[in-house]
């Protein structure tokens, strides 16, 4: 696949329902390019809390995990929409900058959100909607099996 990409464009690493392409595509438009990678010293967690009392996934650091996901090329207009869509103005989330790593090896520079402290809980359970997203999403771009099996075991 071909693409174009300006100075503005960021790599956005996506590890929850924004996995599942037409979800993303719902929210940004067309993608451009996504590619499998991992993130070192994160772990996945059910954690956040939304405004009606859903559970979502967050990323914590931990120095012997990982977190698996896809890194979109987003153009700052798909980052606007998406900050809408993950609740940034309400301190739902909030953007770090990570560094992730591609099956060959190489290192990309990538946002992501982690979830704001107002909205962290103990560890709870997602919805059976939201599951079956993250883990279509996962399945599709070909993360690795004994993942998507761990994320599965943490969400029952």
């Amino acid at each position: 696949m071909t693409y174009n990409q300006t100075s503005d464009d960021k790599w956005y690493f996506a590890y929850g329902s924004n996995l599942l392409e037409d979800q993303k595509k719902e929210r940004t438009g067309d993608i451009r390019k996504a590619i499998k990678c991992y993130l070192p010293e994160y772990k996945f967690v059910f954690n956040k809390r939304g405004s009606c009392g859903e559970i979502y996934a967050n990323i914590l650091p931990d120095d012997n995990e990982k977190v698996w996901g896809v890194i979109y090329l987003c153009n700052p207009e798909a980052i606007k929409e998406m900050d809408v869509s993950e609740g940034v103005a309400g301190g739902h989330y909030h953007h770090i900058d990570v560094e992730v790593i591609k099956d060959d090896g190489e290192k990309v520079s990538a946002m992501t959100y982690e979830a704001g402290s107002d909205y962290i809980v103990l560890d709870g359970k997602p919805s059976k909607e939201y599951l079956k997203k993250i883990i279509e999403g996962a399945e599709n771009h070909g993360l690795p099996e004994d993942y998507i099996q761990y994320i599965e075991n943490i969400a029952t």
